[in-house]
């Protein structure tokens, strides 16, 4: 028996190469694609550090059968720039007195896996992804690259509001659910906060981005941004109670609540909002989203709606205005744009969700 595990253990280290090497080989392609969305995305140092990793782990794995000199020490420099990166990410990303990343309903704070990404790489390399596998329009994506990846880079070069950690890598890797809801939280109040903005993001999974937009418009507003996945995912029994705990979270630090869906999110929130979910809301905003099927409701009901839209959007149809005369509570605005209306016309949309969350 000694004799036959001695003679089975090269085999088995044969085996662990070869496979070693298959997926080796079955990594270049997807190492060539990651190449193209940093180029495309215009990523930062972070995003083509992580990419460095990933290309000599699948080097090392690609000579594990043929040249086991060269995997070890290819090997070898990836844990060491894997180690860098991590060291150097824990220092500078952090939870910042304008903002911080909490666990709902426990409030206990973010993972430490949220300081690994760069939101604005992450966020834009997905972008550019959702393009290449139509989960956005071609047009919109002309239209709208030059302005995200412009309030991306304002982001990175902003002290106050880069260091605050991300919860996009959660999202990512599905690490999010209605009873541990990774949520950032900018301009957090010392006491309570005269009104807050709860922003429920579209497909995508990234919310700092549009949510530093807000904190900076409206630096006197805490701004809570929850996440439930890559789709917008609040249509459904979890998301209702994952709702349910970001308000009550809210309104515990805020006189005044609204709340803004954005694409899918809107389509989600007035789902929520037909579901007798309104709470002690202050006025609901959907930026280019909102799904008819829910929206009567929502409409009889007495809460403050207002409804932003591009008119170049082919994702969102115009707004259907019957029955809607004179109902002073109901605001419905078009500004020249296509479905990223929040960064082709940041700062009349800005100036308008401002006016609309603060009761005038």
């Amino acid at each position: 028996m000694r004799a036959g595990s001695r003679f089975l253990r090269p085999q088995k280290s044969v085996t662990v190469a070869v496979l070693a090497s298959i997926l080796g080989l079955l990594g270049i392609p997807v190492g060539v694609y990651f190449a193209s969305l940093c180029a495309r995305g215009g990523v930062s140092v972070w995003g083509w550090g992580w990419l460095a990793v990933y290309v000599l782990l699948d080097v090392a794995a690609f000579s594990a059968q043929n040249n086991p000199q060269r995997a070890r020490f290819t090997l070898g420099a990836a844990v060491a720039l894997l180690a860098l990166i991590l060291g150097v990410r824990n220092a500078r990303v952090h939870p910042m007195p304008l903002g911080t990343t909490v666990m709902l309903p426990s409030e206990r704070p973010g993972p430490w896996i949220d300081r690994l990404g760069e939101d604005g790489d992450l966020g834009m390399m997905v972008f550019v992804a959702m393009g290449d596998f139509g989960g956005v329009r071609a047009d919109d994506r002309r239209r709208a690259k030059p302005y995200l990846r412009a309030a991306w880079a304002r982001m990175r070069r902003d002290p106050e509001f880069a260091p605050i950690p991300s919860p996009i890598v959660s999202n990512l890797l599905s690490r999010t659910s209605a009873t541990n809801l990774h949520t950032l939280v900018l301009n957090p109040p010392q006491a309570k906060a005269s009104r807050a903005v709860i922003f429920l993001p579209g497909t995508g999974g990234s919310s700092k981005l549009p949510c530093y937009l807000l904190a900076r418009r409206m630096p006197d507003a805490m701004i809570v941004c929850p996440t439930m996945g890559m789709s917008g995912e609040w249509a459904n029994e979890e998301g209702e109670v994952a709702w349910n705990n970001v308000l009550t979270y809210t309104r515990n630090h805020a006189e005044m609540v609204y709340v803004i869906g954005e694409g899918y999110g809107g389509r989600a929130l007035l789902h929520l909002l037909s579901r007798n979910l309104l709470g002690h809301l202050s006025g609901a905003v959907l930026l280019s989203g909102y799904e008819e099927a829910y929206f009567d409701p929502v409409r009889r009901s007495s809460i403050p709606l207002l409804i932003l839209r591009g008119d170049e959007d082919a994702r969102t149809p115009a707004f259907r205005v019957e029955g809607l005369a004179g109902l002073d509570r109901v605001q419905n605005v078009e500004l020249s744009a296509g479905h990223y209306l929040l960064y082709e016309q940041e700062d009349a949309v800005l100036e308008t969700l401002d006016n609309f969350c603060s009761g005038r």
